[in-house]
């Protein structure tokens, strides 16, 4: 197996897995043979980790929209927000102007 060939393999394999996560639908056994088969790629040095960050990456914006550090960055908006609904302060989301909010998501 040559390595573009190996490389569209693992395209594929991690937008497959992306779109059933976009549609809540969790397979661990999907994900586990994923990872598998990357680290079987990266072991046999058919790829490098970057080129494997770089196709999760790449997946992951054609299924999600964004990139998965953008999506992290949200996630913990979203968690900090969260926590400070929980500690009483509600109007916490309103002290940030709505354009500003809309254009972080």
């Amino acid at each position: 197996m040559n390595k573009e060939n190996f490389k569209h393999e693992c395209s594929q394999q991690l937008t497959g897995y992306f779109q059933l996560l976009h549609k809540n639908k969790l397979d661990t056994g999907l994900k586990h043979r994923v990872q598998g088969f990357i680290n079987a790629g990266e072991f046999l040095q058919v790829i490098t980790r970057a080129e494997a960050i770089q196709l999760m990456d790449d997946a992951h914006l054609s299924v999600f929209g964004v990139t998965n550090e953008q999506r992290k960055v949200r996630k913990a908006a979203i968690s900090a927000l969260k926590k400070a609904v929980k500690n009483g302060n509600e109007d916490s989301i309103f002290e940030i102007p709505a354009i500003k909010r809309l254009v972080s998501r």
